[in-house]
Formats: C-alpha cells, structure tokens, sequence
C-alpha cells in the first residue's frame, strides 16, 4: 500500500469521530430520537476494512454502526438526517441509529439484533459465488455475537461452500459490560476459524494501516476463489456501552491505558514522523470535518420529518396493500 493512502485514512477516522461527537452532543441535548451506540476509539477498524472494499462489494454491520456505514460510502449527510428520523436519511427515517443502510453502498444494513448481520453478509456472498462475479461480502461483529448461533452458522456455511466472506470481529473485551473471559470458554476465538478450516487471524485493530493490509490480502484470496477468513482486531471503546451508560464497569486504568493507545491519535503521529504532512495540514482536515458536520446537523434540522402515509411504503410490493393496512390509521 502506498504511503499516499495514509492521509485518506486519516481524514475518514477523523470524519467517523466528528460524527460521533457531533451525534453525541445534539442526542444529549436532547435533539434525536431513539438510542446511541458509539464506536469512538474503533475507528481504524472500520476505516482500514471498508477501504479494502469495492464500492461494489457488500457490507453488513452491527448496532455500533455508524463508522462502519461511513466508511464504506454513506454520506455523513444522509446518515445524520437518519439519526433525526427525516426524510433525507439513508432510510427515509426507518432504519434510525442502529440500521442505516444504503444499498447503492453495498452498505447492506447496521443491525440492533446481535450477529444478525452475518447471514445477510453470507448470504450476499452466497449471492456472488451464484452470480460467478469477483464480489465479496464483509460482515463486522462483536465481541457479544462470538457465543451467538448465526456466527457460528455462517461461518461453518461460508466454509462448506467455499464463499468469498470476510468475518470481522470489532473485539472491545466486552460484550455490553460483561468481558470476554465470563461468557466465552476459548477467549481466543481465532482457534473458533481454526476450528472450522478457515484462515484466522489477530491483528491491532488501533492499527489503521495493519487492518487495511490483513482486509485487503483476505479480499483478494476471496476474489481469487480462496473461501473466507476471519479477523480479530483488537479495539477498545472510549464510552460505555450506549449513551446511558457511564462506562463504570470497566476499570478505570484500563480505559486510560486504551484511550492512550487511540487510533486517530496513532496514525496522526505516523503520517507526521512519515513527513506526509504538518501539524496544521491535518488540522484543516479537522476542522473541515467538523465544519461539515456542523452542517449536517443543520441540514437535518431543517429537513421535513416523512408522513404517516410513508409509514408502509416499501414494504408491498402492491403499495394498494400499504394503504389499505393504514385504514383507520390516525396521525
């Protein structure tokens, strides 16, 4: 990987940051509904992955999505105004937080249930391999959906039939705040790939550069026909597990010890002992990001919130069955 890329990196970590925080104060000001879920501090797993893909190729994430959606080409736009329940949202206000989507992305959905995203992103494979094109699918997961059925399921599929899926696990030591070691027997859960014949592998996940390397060498031995593999990129989240949560199951010296090792933090000192750019290079691109989150929120602010009669489209295929269930409905 050229050197060049390392700037491309660091201005989508820093555009997924500003999203979160700009997400974080206007949720706290009471300004969005539904709930929030913030990956702040995992950023180079989603960056270092999703750059590893086509455009083309498919892409499934969790309930702590929003990096991940960005990363793989959702606007920071569409994806505010999704958060605002608008109109102008990647789902026109009915995925929220917890399930943008953006189909034209290959962004095949962030998922509230669980590992539920890996059987889409198996099945998307599965589609793929049908279909005799050289796309692959991607699925990002938890460190909670490690002792769930559809993991297990989809990576023992993905192997049997020989898919081109990529399975990467985003592990923050805890599942909501319970860790690793008190619901998963084999805490080293690369032995679970071993288990099933696929390539696994750990890598640092605060290590932009590293996550894009590993993605990028296992979606070309997928393209190739090579089957699937899973990665384990070790992360650390800053905030608790929603945004009601303060975090306090964790000890404190060991969310101190992460937060030093944080991402943006790392990959910034690279590019300057690199020479790539200065210390003010990179904080234009600071605050050209926040600067367009400022007016995304503005944006979705002003955007319309959709009407009741938006409520089942999209749902039937004959929409004259959406507006006969809506009968009597009342706003």
């Amino acid at each position: 990987m050229h050197q060049d890329r390392w700037i491309d990196f660091y201005r989508t970590m820093t555009r997924i940051r500003a999203f979160e925080r700009t997400a974080r104060e206007v949720y706290t000001a009471g300004k969005l509904p539904g709930f929030l879920h913030l990956s702040i501090g995992q950023e180079a797993i989603a960056t270092g992955a999703c750059a590893a893909l086509r455009s083309d190729d498919f892409m499934a994430s969790t309930h702590r999505g929003h990096g991940d959606t960005i990363a793989k080409g959702v606007s920071v736009e569409s994806a505010m105004a999704e958060l605002y329940g608008r109109v102008t949202g990647s789902c026109r206000a009915k995925g929220g937080s917890m399930h943008i989507a953006d189909f034209s992305q290959g962004i095949l959905g962030a998922n509230g249930i669980i590992a539920a995203g890996v059987p889409i992103a198996v099945g998307a494979a599965l589609s793929c391999k049908l279909r005799k094109t050289d796309q692959v699918a991607l699925a990002f997961f938890g460190d909670g959906a490690t002792g769930s059925g559809p993991l297990h399921e989809g990576m023992n599929m993905s192997m049997l039939w020989q898919l081109p899926m990529i399975f990467v696990r985003q592990n923050n030591r805890y599942a909501e705040s319970t860790p690793l070691v008190e619901h998963t027997g084999i805490v080293d859960v690369v032995q679970w790939a071993c288990g099933y014949g696929m390539p696994g592998i750990r890598v640092d996940g605060n290590d932009v550069v590293e996550v894009y390397n590993t993605v990028y060498t296992a979606v070309e031995r997928a393209r190739m026909g090579g089957g699937p593999t899973f990665i384990d990129c070790e992360t650390y989240r800053h905030y608790g597990h929603n945004i009601g949560d303060p975090g306090t199951a964790r000890p404190k010296d060991e969310v101190e010890a992460w937060k030093a090792r944080d991402p943006l933090e790392r990959h910034r000192e690279r590019i300057l002992a690199a020479g790539l750019a200065t210390e003010a290079d990179l904080d234009t691109i600071d605050a050209e990001e926040q600067a367009r989150m400022d007016a995304a929120v503005a944006a979705a602010e002003a955007a319309p919130k959709p009407e009741l009669h938006e409520a089942l489209e999209g749902l039937y295929v004959d929409e004259q069955l959406g507006k006969q269930a809506l009968q009597g409905v009342r706003p």
